[in-house]
């Protein structure tokens, strides 16, 4: 099995991302985008370019960004302008990526808040940007004339954090959050409270749930992870007004933390996972792994030497996975050929 491309960061990192463009499907590449975390200052955020071919991972443009870079976020719009959200202490801005890369990136706005998450529309639509900072989702305006205008916001209460969100694939107003002790709640832009999701404080043992993610697939299809160093996949039921999750399988993914665990947008029976033991996996449900574990792991990527503190998969194609580690070590692999290729001649 050939090694994943490895690309090394000369300071500390906290965030990888794929990166929407309008130049995207004019190239073989996979973009993704990483930033540098230095309390000292003199951060970047890194644009870098895997080939599938050479299985080559370089750095093609350097954005500098003065403060730590503690999240990115792509809005996944092909069209232009593309945006860029990046969270920093105490304020979380949104910039313009340039039609040519390697020219700077342009001031959009900036909120004076520190966004733990930030959720763009899924279809691309650009209009608004939604942000999770400490117990509340707040919603701003993008457009023309009232660019950084808070539309709404959401609060959870009851002196929580929220620790992860995510956006409903199948309905663009609803999203999940996961608030510290609280459990899970789900809220919908269209009306005014959020909704407390029953016996959710404690899906990860006494830990917090780092990470939600919805199905592309499947409606009503959630996958969890945690401090327990589980991934949980949850059945999302409606009962009138009442919501509740129905803990569908569940898999010990690693020994430690699992800050990140996604499913493959366009195959949801893969997922990649990453964790402070240091590795990145990727899993495929479809099969029963040992001891009756709901998933076979594909592939572990364990040359990272550190914490592995974010993971995602490419903007360009469906087989492209990345991670980065908290000394700035990216790796990026691929989901094995034979795989790929069972997955392929079933579709057809």
């Amino acid at each position: 099995m050939q090694a994943a491309a490895a690309y090394g960061l000369e300071l500390q990192a906290r965030s990888i991302a794929p990166l929407y463009h309008s130049s995207n499907g004019k190239i073989d590449s996979h973009r993704f985008l990483v930033g540098t975390s230095s309390f000292a200052g003199d951060n970047k955020i890194h644009v870098l370019e895997y080939q599938d071919e050479t299985r080559l991972l370089e750095c093609s443009t350097v954005w500098f960004h003065e403060e730590e870079v503690f999240g990115l976020w792509s809005s996944p719009s092909l069209t232009e302008p593309s945006l860029l959200a990046v969270s920093s202490p105490g304020t979380t801005r949104v910039f313009q990526v340039p039609e040519t890369l390697s020219r700077e990136l342009r001031d959009v706005t900036a909120f004076d808040v520190v966004a733990s998450q930030v959720l763009w529309d899924l279809d691309g639509l650009q209009n608004e940007v939604r942000l999770t900072s400490q117990d509340t989702l707040r919603v701003y305006a993008l457009g023309e004339g009232n660019a950084g205008k808070e539309v709404s916001r959401f609060c959870i209460g009851g002196g929580t954090q929220i620790s992860c969100a995510a956006l409903d694939a199948h309905h663009s107003s609803v999203c999940m959050v996961a608030c510290e002790k609280l459990g899970l709640y789900l809220i919908d832009t269209r009306k005014k409270n959020p909704e407390s999701i029953a016996n959710t404080a404690t899906l990860h043992g006494m830990g917090l749930t780092r990470c939600i993610d919805f199905s592309s697939c499947q409606m009503n299809l959630i996958l969890t992870s945690g401090d327990d160093g589980c991934v949980l996949w949850h059945d999302l039921r409606m009962s009138g007004t009442t919501c509740c999750v129905e803990r569908r399988q569940h898999l010990q993914a690693h020994n430690h933390a699992v800050p990140r665990a996604l499913l493959n947008p366009f195959r949801d029976e893969l997922l990649i996972s990453c964790s402070s033991d240091h590795t990145l996996k990727l899993w495929d449900s479809s099969k029963q792994g040992d001891d009756h574990e709901p998933a076979v792991c594909l592939k572990k990527l364990a040359d990272f030497g550190d914490s592995v503190v974010d993971a995602c998969w490419s903007s360009g194609a469906p087989w492209v996975f990345a991670g980065v580690s908290y000394n700035g070590r990216v790796l990026v692999d691929d989901v094995p050929k034979e795989k790929k290729m069972a997955i392929l001649l079933n579709d057809g």
